[in-house]
This record gives structure tokens, C-alpha cells and sequence, in this order.
């Protein structure tokens, strides 16, 4: 019987580099923002690729489902981020140790069960997250870092705004859908392992559209991705 391996991604340019990566023969057409499911296969292990479409709802329904469906015990998130630091560069990996909200709760006893649960979450994924970490560690041609992120429902092109975000938070990256990801793990009680890589900087001269250069360095990273998933998951059964 074939192992499901199970991982989620928000829109478009995400999935399509991801079934790139995996070999996949895959049209540019897929749809930008919705619900789909693609499978392949790695050996015995069986890659069910499902992407929710934008934004904390529907990311949070589909990890739910993916969860309910599939029974699993480790979430994979996969994804791009925008840089809130300098120092960041496209297609630099962020494994997620830890998430927060631009537009928190303004009831402190919702925050405060918020940021418990999530402690929790990571306190039980850090094994997890660590060991994909070292694996990734491994392949001189990766830059990245285990770090924390901040989610809104927001695009974010203004330095200014970028900078004292980054400085208020503590967080290096930013994306619309991880915080909810986490929480629907935690409710669960299922390990999460989030990866993001970056696609810009939050500055204006990075909105629009990914250059094919950018598109490039993010495939390569994606693929490095790939195969420190294939060795995790080797290393995983043959614990």
C-alpha cells in the first residue's frame, strides 16, 4: 500500500512550482485561486498537492479537510512569503518556528489562548522542524533560516510600513495564511512544518508580477525543498 504524503499551498504560482519540481507535466493555466487536488507519486509514497485558494479561511477549511481526510499526523504548509528585513534574498527559505497576526485579536483573553495554543504547537513540532532544518542545512547551494512569520490580510509595498512591522513583531517574513494553518494544527493536535520562500521584499518595486529570473530562483529553492521533504520523510519511516 502507498504512503500519503500531503501538502498545501495557497494559489497558483506556489502549486506550479511545486509540480514542477516533482517532475509533474504541468499546464500554466492552473487556476490562480482555487480549490484543487493533484497527485504523483515518489517511490511508495503517494503526493497529494492541494491548494486552498487566498487568505486564512480558506487555508483554514482545507487544512481541516486535509486533516479529517487523510488522518495525518504532520501538516506540510508550502508557499512564498514576502521579506520584511535587508538582509533577506528571493529564494531564501523560511522554516516557520513561530506565527503571529498583524490584525491581533483586541481581546486580550483571546490572544492570550491564541499565543498558548501556538507555543504548544511549536513546543510539539520542534523536533520536526529542526530535523527538516538540518537536512536543508546540508545543501550548499540553500540559503534560509528557521524563524518566525506574521500573517494579514494584506499585501504590504510600503517600506515604511514594512520596517515597523518587522521591528514590532519580530518576524523576518509575512504571508496571509500560515497563522491560520497553525491553528487548525493545534486544535488537532497535529504537528505542523511550514516552509516559505522568498518572492519579494514588500517594496514597491517588487509588486506586479514575478520576473522570470525570480521565477528561476524560486524553482530552485522549491526543488531544494522537494528533496529535503523526500529525505525527512525517508528519514521519518526509518526511524
Amino acid at each position: 500500500m502507498r504512503c500519503q504524503l500531503c501538502i498545501m499551498t495557497a494559489y497558483a504560482d506556489e502549486t506550479l512550482a511545486l509540480l514542477k519540481s516533482l517532475g509533474q507535466n504541468v499546464s500554466d493555466s492552473v487556476d490562480w485561486n482555487s480549490r484543487l487536488q493533484f497527485e504523483c507519486y515518489n517511490g511508495n509514497k503517494q503526493w497529494i498537492i492541494m491548494q486552498s485558494g487566498m487568505g486564512k479561511v480558506r487555508a483554514a477549511s482545507m487544512c481541516q479537510m486535509i486533516i479529517d481526510k487523510y488522518q495525518v499526523d504532520t501538516f506540510f504548509e508550502f508557499g512564498f512569503a514576502g521579506g520584511l528585513i535587508d538582509t533577506l534574498k528571493i529564494g531564501n527559505i523560511i522554516v516557520i518556528n513561530g506565527v503571529s497576526e498583524h490584525d491581533a485579536p483586541n481581546r486580550a483573553e483571546i490572544q492570550r489562548e491564541q499565543d498558548t495554543w501556538r507555543e504548544r504547537l511549536f513546543g510539539a513540532s520542534s523536533s520536526s522542524i529542526s530535523r527538516f532544518a538540518t537536512i536543508l542545512s546540508v545543501n550548499p547551494s540553500v540559503t534560509f533560516m528557521e524563524s518566525p512569520v506574521i500573517c494579514g490580510d494584506m499585501d504590504i509595498y510600503d517600506r515604511e510600513i514594512r520596517d515597523r512591522i518587522a521591528e514590532e513583531s519580530g518576524a523576518v517574513a509575512v504571508n496571509w495564511e500560515s497563522a491560520a494553518i497553525a491553528d487548525v494544527c493545534a486544535i488537532n493536535n497535529v504537528k505542523y512544518v511550514g516552509v516559505r520562500i522568498i518572492s519579494d521584499l514588500c517594496v514597491e518595486e517588487d509588486s506586479g508580477s514575478i520576473s522570470k529570473e525570480r521565477v528561476e530562483r524560486l524553482h530552485r529553492s522549491t526543488t531544494a525543498y522537494v528533496n529535503a521533504l523526500v529525505d525527512f520523510n525517508d528519514s521519518e519511516v526509518n526511524a
